[in-house]
């Protein structure tokens, strides 16, 4: 057994002044330690109460912690194992052997068959691409002196310019640097004209890419660049933008739209309107507005986002834009209007006169000899889940079937966390304390090691919370309404094969597993009652009691009891509660009895310093008187 030292707060005197039993020997610091005994003995308890006070709280909190985490996992609306919802007691199972259909059961599910003749059609959502590309040609006209031609001295000229340069190639994220080098000066001067200049080019790209990755064409003083199915982007090399002008192509110029460019900086085939700043357009009755500055992914992500009920898409493959319903099936779900600028235009979204938008169309399927139609893939028979992903002509068997198993492991599992969880409220309030074992004073601490102070700690906060009334109350509460029955005449957990553990095992539940099994396949409903019933339920009821004990929300005073006693971690509670208000009435107690101790080791040091120095006074008198008599 450790055993600690008595109860003095510290050998240190706080306020040390003055002479110290210079002439009378006595021990100064002893004394005044010895007189201040009672003020240093009070400053001791009072650490003490703020340390049981603390620990009191963490034990609080830690059952708060417990509460919450169960309610979590058990009684929340989002769990996945939410025995409060009616729809957690369903084991209905919906199974089909096809692949043309995927089925899971609805809450509403119940035994039995249904048979898909066949499905005709499925549910597609209306759809309007752009008709043609809309990003620019990839082109430039070529430094010549006869504008429209490139004549042998042209073709020298511009070859002179270009000699020994280089400019950079991105070919779907693939960069490559094409120089004019002397292989491809040698080609292009044995041929002076637009094509032997576009052979020499093309050889070069070629050479980068390889054959037929980017197509190059010279059409008298117009270069251009094609790369089907690609994106094609030409830069110039370490900043020289003077060659790329002799080719006639701007930095940066590329075959596709940069989505993260801006609208005015884009080369739309069909320009934008001229001197207009700010794009008005209204899809299904959502108004955008969209200024030049805007990126198109800006432009894109606002219309996604919105409730027009359309996905807008730019393709750099095709290099179209696509607006997709997000509605499936037939009907108008597409309607669109511009009221100042040309946006949509440019983006190749536009109908001719009296042309129309082709719709979607319906799933149309045969379900138990009854021919149905509906708007999406994803549709609802009898409790049964059905996702239609392709055609047939062949008949769907989908067969669904009880499997009251699957809660067996759920009940056990809530069963084994409430065990710990009543176990832990329980065992706290029946451990008893120990008188011997106190919070420890700081004296206390220096004389001990640390494996000393964490086992005298850890029997010191045997019994904080003993016979609490508090949580008693939540574990009577709970013990009294797991043995009680949802609705009058109804099952309660001992017909499911739960019954208690015994006397000795506070509060905890024992599962007979056979019994369980058997309730479960016979009794489905009856369980649902149980647990599930509004108000007197199982779940439902023990919800309120946690709720009763941990709600957070809301101001000091309407919130949960365990709360406005112990508050809780990273809410307001966690300095607005009881326990912290007394720490805090302690503290300032501590406090005060710290300021009288310093008063009083100063007046009592002020006055054995005042009687050394009359004894230093007599006894040079007298060492005086001594040495006349002597004379």
């Amino acid at each position: 057994m450790v055993t600690a030292v008595s109860n003095s707060t510290t050998n240190l005197l706080t306020a040390k002044t003055g002479i110290g039993g210079l002439v009378s020997g006595m021990n100064t610091d002893e004394l005044v330690q010895g007189l201040t005994l009672g003020t240093r003995t009070k400053i001791s308890q009072q650490g003490q109460k703020v340390q049981g006070l603390e620990w009191k709280q963490t034990a609080y909190r830690t059952v708060s912690k417990a509460l919450n985490e169960f309610q979590s996992k058990y009684l929340d609306v989002l769990a996945k194992t939410n025995m409060r919802s009616t729809s957690f007691y369903n084991t209905v199972q919906a199974t089909s052997p096809s692949t043309k259909i995927a089925v899971t059961s609805a809450s509403s599910g119940n035994e039995g068959a249904i048979t898909i003749g066949a499905i005709t059609q499925l549910a597609t959502n209306q759809v309007f691409q752009s008709k043609v590309p809309v990003t620019n040609l990839m082109t430039g006209k070529m430094e010549s002196v006869t504008p429209g031609i490139m004549t042998a001295t042209d073709v020298t000229a511009l070859l002179d310019k270009i000699e020994g340069k280089s400019i950079k190639l991105t070919l779907d994220g693939k960069v490559k640097t094409v120089t004019f080098d002397t292989a491809f000066m040698t080609s292009a001067r044995a041929n002076l004209s637009s094509g032997g200049l576009q052979s020499a080019f093309q050889t070069a790209v070629d050479t980068a890419f390889g054959a037929n990755a980017v197509q190059l064409t010279v059409t008298a003083d117009q270069l251009g660049f094609t790369a089907s199915g690609s994106q094609l982007t030409v830069n110039a090399l370490n900043g020289d933008t003077t060659t790329l002008g002799f080719l006639g192509i701007k930095d940066g110029q590329s075959n596709k739209l940069d989505t993260s460019k801006s609208l005015g900086d884009l080369a739309f085939a069909t320009s934008l309107e001229s001197g207009v700043d700010l794009f008005k357009t209204t899809i299904n009755g959502v108004k955008f507005e969209f200024n030049k500055t805007d990126a198109l992914s800006t432009v894109m992500s606002k219309i996604n986002s919105s409730d027009a009920g359309v996905n807008m898409s730019y393709s750099s493959i095709s290099d179209k834009f696509t607006m997709t319903a997000k509605n499936s099936g037939a009907g108008e779900n597409i309607v669109f209007s511009e009221e100042q600028g040309n946006l949509l235009v440019s983006m190749g979204l536009t109908l001719g006169t009296g042309e129309t938008i082709p719709q979607g169309q319906n799933a149309k399927l045969i379900v138990n000899n009854v021919e149905i139609t509906r708007s999406s893939n994803d549709i609802e028979v009898d409790g049964v889940k059905i996702s239609l992903l392709e055609t047939t002509a062949a008949p769907i068997s989908i067969s669904m079937k009880q499997n009251a198993s699957a809660l067996l492991e759920p009940i056990k599992s809530f069963v084994a966390d409430y065990n710990a969880m009543i176990d832990l409220v329980n065992g706290l309030v029946k451990e008893d304390a120990d008188s011997a074992y106190k919070p420890l004073t700081d004296t206390q601490r220096e004389t001990m090691s640390e494996k000393q102070i964490e086992t005298w700690e850890t029997k010191a906060k045997v019994g904080l919370l003993s016979g609490d009334n508090l949580l008693r109350g939540i574990a009577s509460k709970m013990q009294t309404m797991m043995y009680g029955s949802a609705v009058k005449g109804g099952i309660s957990l001992y017909d499911l094969g739960i019954t208690s553990a015994g006397y000795n095992e506070n509060g905890k539940l024992v599962v007979d597993e056979t019994k369980l099994k058997a309730a479960l396949e016979t009794k489905g409903s009856a369980i649902k009652e149980l647990f599930t019933t509004e108000g007197t339920g199982l779940a439902s009821s023990l919800n309120n009691i946690i709720t009763e004990a941990t709600k957070t929300t809301g101001g000091q005073g309407h919130r949960g009891f365990l709360i406005e006693m112990a508050g809780y971690e990273s809410t307001m509670s966690n300095t607005e509660n009881n326990i912290t208000k007394n720490i805090d009435f302690e503290n300032k107690a501590k406090t005060k009895l710290e300021t009288r101790l310093k008063a009083e080791e100063t007046r009592l040091w002020a006055q054995f310093t005042a009687m050394e120095t009359a004894l230093s006074r007599l006894n040079a008198q007298s060492a005086m008187l001594t040495s006349f008599s002597a004379g």
